[in-house]
This record gives structure tokens, C-alpha cells and sequence, in this order.
């Protein structure tokens, strides 16, 4: 498969039809509302001329007499393929950013750690979001473009030609010149996007700093200098946004005088001949054919300047498509592990350290030891988030490299410092993946052991409670005792803990204490930092590690 930073637009968006190509039947029904749309755009201009010849001419004809019905079977017909072709192409679109989003996020999934530490979090969510929504966009609207407004063009211009040739060949003139006239308003819009955007990441910088650091600016009285930061943020950003309306009220104005000057050489002959010869219809179904040539030729430019847009986000949204799933080239399964980790001449360079040869550690932990490191370098190994520069870690003597990843993972559990808790239940956060079919009683004998039973009885659904987002209904004790309920239901055999030290008041101290003890008990423990529940281990400095002497926590 092609790399998408190199595909041009018509392999981009080849490749994406074969996105909507299982929705083929609801897109068969937009395209002959769109094509009805097109098909009848010189209708209108024709049934001026049918009632003002009627009327105004011979006003007893008969025909005059259905003009009042013609005109409403016509609209309503223009209305039923208008909502076919609008909801079908919505629907299709929908569907299709749908599709896109759950592929993005699904392969996200399967990425290495390395992934996520060279990219942002919020750049990923705004290419599975944004980046979606505006291919898509710019994706309908070629396709609206293509089927409805070059037909409707080509009709218009027919009509006109078949009215009076000299019109409607300065009619065609003024095509190139809208054209023109919109791609050089669009470049300088452009331009004004790329000179804000900028402005709009400082805007956005000032808010972020100014929620996330609100405790120092209240102790520190800083209101006043955020807000006047912020002041001077938004004030340029309306600047910018100013020039951008200028340039796009100057283009209106522009297109405006150039109609007005192709309508005036091109209507006065058609108003002259019309008063001599009396075709006052045709005259006027000439005018209204020309006016209505505007906003097609206007949409077909836009569409195509905004093509280059929405290529480069079609890039972005291949791109991540495109990356490949993390490595798992073990085939050997195992069961629970005793825990026995040896590490063998393992060299890896810390990221502050990128300039240096890559340190060499040997040791070995026994099942149910401790060992306390003051970075996640190396325990980022054992879970092969990364891998080591040199040597290999052993799992109760099997290289963890020969390992399926489903089978080790499941060997191994963490809590972190950010304790992370899920938008979701007290359950669901406990009997989380592959212990989703854990039981209720399961659950309750961990949130037992994690010390956790009387906060989550208190609760106002108690198991069933929604905690928000990361938790952020609970006080840190109470997030700590749940994610450790979540480790004790899953059971492993290794444990890395990750700096988890949060300030807690002496009873939540006690509580979490106890509950460490707990998920301690027996396991082999990676300790990053010394959580207040690690508190009674002897430690001896390793190099940049350090690791119990004696552990307390032997089963």
C-alpha cells in the first residue's frame, strides 16, 4: 500500500471510497436527488418567461391557467429530491466518519509506547475528531460539486444559449472572472488562518495555564496579570480576524461590480430587443439565468481551493491508519508466573541521558522481593512497552521476548501516579478488561482487600456510582483504593507501582497504607519513587536503582 504522505488527491480519495463503498444504496439515492437539483435549475427562468409571455401577451390563454399549479408541482418536486439527496449524502457522510473514527481509534490501540510518547495526546484526539469531519467535509462536497453544480451550469448556459447566443456567450465570460475573483479572496483567507492559528494556540495556552495553575494564581494574586495576558491574546486574534473579514468583504464587493458590469453590457442589448419585439419573458428569464450561474461557479471554486485543506487532513487521518501494530512476535503462552525476574546485561539509555553508552544492569528478583528504581526506564521493559537496547529479561527463566504479549501482560499490573480511573462505574473501574465478566461478589471481596468497602457503601449508588472523569467525584485515597481493588481482582504475579505518593490526610494515610500492604503481599514488586505503603523496606543504592536489602513482603 502507498504511503499517504505521498499519494496525490486522487488516490487519497480513491482510497477513501472504499471506505463508502458498503453504502453504496444510500449513496445511489443522493445522486439522482442531486442530478433532479441540476436538471431543473433552468426551470425556474423558464417558467418566468412562460408566465410573463402568457400574462403579458396573451393573458386569456389557457396555459396561464395552470401556471400557478406548474410552479407548486415544480417546487415540491425540487423539495423531495432536495431532502433525499441531502439526507443521503448526511447519512452516507455520517457513516463514513463513523467507520474512519472507530478504524483510527482501533489501530490506535494496537500501537507501540513509542507512539504515545512522540505524539501529543491532544494532536491524536483532534486527527480522530477533526481530522475526520473536514476529509469527509471536503469529500461531500466534491462529490455535491461534481454531480449537481457543473450539470447546473451546463443547463444554465444551455438555456441562455437558446435564448439569445450574444448574452450568454458574455455570460460565459463571467465565470473565469468569479472564479478569479474567489480563489484570490480564498488565498488571502488562507493566509489570514495560517497567521491566526498561531494566535489562537496563545489564546488557548494562557486559558490552559490559567485552569490548570488556578490555586497559584488566587495565593499569589495574579488575576489581573492572566487576565490582562489574556486580554492581549484575544485583542490580536480579533485583529487578525478583522483583516480576514475585510479581505472577504472587499472580495464580495468585487464579485458584486463584476456582475453588475458583465449583466449591464450583456442585459441592455436583450432590454432593447425586448422592447422592440415585446419578449419581455425572455428578457427576464435571460437575467435570472445569469444571476443564478453565480453561486454554482462560486461553490465549484471554493471546492476546489479548499481541496488542498482537506487533502492535508486526509494525510493525517492515512497516516495513523497506516502505522503498525505493535510487535508480538512471542508464541509461547504461559499461566500465572511465579514472579522471578532476572534482568541479563539489560542496556538501555534513560532520555536524559541520550548521549551516553547505554547502562548494563544483572540482577535478579525472587518471587514475591521488591525493587525500588528511581525512573520507569527500566520498568517500562518488563512489560515490553520498550525494548532494551541489549541483553534480555527473563520471566521464571522464559525470555520475555518468546512471550505472547496477551499472556505476559496478563502476568503484570500498575498503578501510577495518575491512578487512573475511567468515566464510568465504581464496578466497571474495578472488573476492568479482561476481567470485565468478573462477578459481583468477586468484586466485593476486592474492594475488601483494598480497604475501599466503607467509602463505597457511602456512595450515592455505591458500586454502581459514577466516578467522572479520572475519578474526579473521589479524593486521591479513594482513587488510589480503587485502582489497587482493580489490581487485587486481576491478581498478577508482578506489580509495578508508579510513584504513587499522593498527600492524604492520617486516617485515608492508614487506609492506603493497609491496602498497599495488601496488594504487596507476595507479589514481585517494581516500585518507582517509595509510595507511603512501601514504608518498612530496607533499600541499598544500585547504580541509579535502588532494591530491597530485606524484604518484609516474602509470602
Amino acid at each position: 500500500m502507498q504511503n499517504a504522505q505521498t499519494m496525490t488527491g486522487c488516490q487519497l480519495y480513491t482510497r477513501l471510497a472504499g471506505y463508502v463503498a458498503p453504502y453504496w444504496g444510500m449513496l445511489a439515492l443522493a445522486l439522482p436527488g442531486m442530478l433532479v437539483l441540476a436538471a431543473t435549475e433552468p426551470a425556474l427562468p423558464l417558467l418566468l418567461k412562460l408566465m410573463l409571455d402568457g400574462t403579458l401577451v396573451n393573458p386569456k390563454h389557457e396555459l396561464v391557467q395552470l401556471v400557478p399549479l406548474v410552479v407548486i408541482a415544480f417546487f415540491a418536486m425540487r423539495g423531495v429530491a432536495s431532502h433525499l439527496s441531502i439526507y443521503a449524502l448526511d447519512w452516507v457522510s455520517g457513516r463514513l466518519v463513523v467507520d474512519l473514527r472507530m478504524s483510527m481509534f482501533d489501530r490506535l490501540l494496537t500501537l507501540p509506547a513509542r507512539y504515545y510518547a512522540d505524539h501529543a495526546s491532544d494532536d491524536l484526539v483532534a486527527t480522530i475528531t477533526a481530522d475526520t469531519n473536514r476529509t469527509v467535509a471536503t469529500a461531500a462536497a466534491a462529490v455535491t460539486v461534481l454531480a449537481r453544480d457543473v450539470l447546473t451550469i451546463i443547463a444554465l448556459l444551455a438555456w441562455m444559449f437558446y435564448l439569445d447566443w450574444k448574452p450568454a456567450l458574455l455570460a460565459l465570460s463571467m465565470i473565469p472572472a468569479i472564479m478569479l475573483i474567489v480563489r484570490l479572496s480564498n488565498g488571502q483567507l488562507q493566509k489570514g488562518d495560517r497567521e491566526t492559528s498561531p494566535m489562537l494556540d496563545g489564546m488557548t495556552q494562557v486559558l490552559q495555564e490559567s485552569i490548570r495553575n488556578y490555586r497559584v494564581i488566587k495565593l499569589d494574586g495574579g488575576q489581573q496579570y492572566q487576565s490582562q495576558r489574556l486580554r492581549s491574546e484575544v485583542d490580536r486574534v480579533h485583529r487578525a480576524t478583522m483583516k480576514q473579514a475585510t479581505a472577504k468583504a472587499f472580495s464580495t464587493a468585487l464579485m458584486h461590480m463584476a456582475v453588475g458590469v458583465v449583466l449591464a453590457v450583456a442585459i441592455y442589448p436583450a432590454a432593447q430587443q425586448a422592447a422592440t419585439d415585446g419578449a419581455t419573458g425572455s428578457f427576464v428569464s435571460l437575467s435570472v439565468a445569469m444571476l443564478l450561474l453565480i453561486l454554482p461557479v462560486k461553490r465549484i471554486t471554493v471546492a476546489h481551493l479548499s481541496r488542498q485543506q482537506g487533502l492535508a487532513t486526509a494525510v493525517s487521518v492515512f497516516s495513523l491508519l497506516e502505522q503498525e501494530a505493535e510487535a508480538d512476535t512471542g508464541t509461547v503462552v504461559i499461566g500465572r508466573a511465579r514472579g522471578e525476574l532476572r534482568f541479563e546485561q539489560i542496556g538501555f539509555r534513560c532520555q536524559s541521558q541520550a548521549d551516553t553508552a547505554p547502562e548494563e544492569i544483572t540482577l535478579t528478583l525472587q518471587p514475591g522481593e521488591t525493587l525500588a528504581l528511581m525512573d520507569s526506564a527500566l520498568a517500562n521493559l518488563v512489560p515490553r512497552f520498550f525494548q532494551p537496547d541489549s541483553g534480555k529479561i527473563l520471566l521464571d527463566g522464559q525470555d520475555l521476548a518468546t512471550l505472547t504479549l496477551a499472556s505476559l501482560r496478563a502476568n503484570i499490573a500498575l498503578v501510577s501516579r495518575e491512578m487512573t480511573l475511567f468515566n464510568d462505574t465504581v464496578a466497571a473501574n474495578i472488573a476492568y478488561g479482561a476481567k470485565g465478566h468478573a462477578t459481583e461478589a468477586e468484586i466485593i471481596t476486592a474492594m475488601h482487600a483494598a480497604h475501599a468497602a466503607e467509602f463505597i457503601r457511602e456512595l450515592p449508588q455505591g458500586l454502581q456510582t459514577m466516578v467522572g472523569e479520572q475519578g474526579v467525584q473521589l479524593s486521591d485515597g479513594q482513587r488510589l483504593r480503587i485502582a489497587i481493588a482493580r489490581v487485587l481482582l486481576k491478581n498478577p504475579s508482578i506489580l509495578i507501582l508508579d510513584e504513587i505518593a499522593p498527600e492524604l490526610d492520617a486516617e485515608s494515610e492508614q487506609q492506603v497504607q493497609a491496602a498497599l500492604a495488601t496488594l504487596m503481599q507476595g507479589r514481585t514488586s517494581i516500585v518507582i519513587g517509595a509510595p507511603s505503603g512501601a514504608k518498612g523496606l530496607t533499600y541499598r543504592f544500585v547504580g541509579v536503582r535502588l532494591r530491597a536489602k530485606e524484604p518484609t513482603n516474602r509470602p
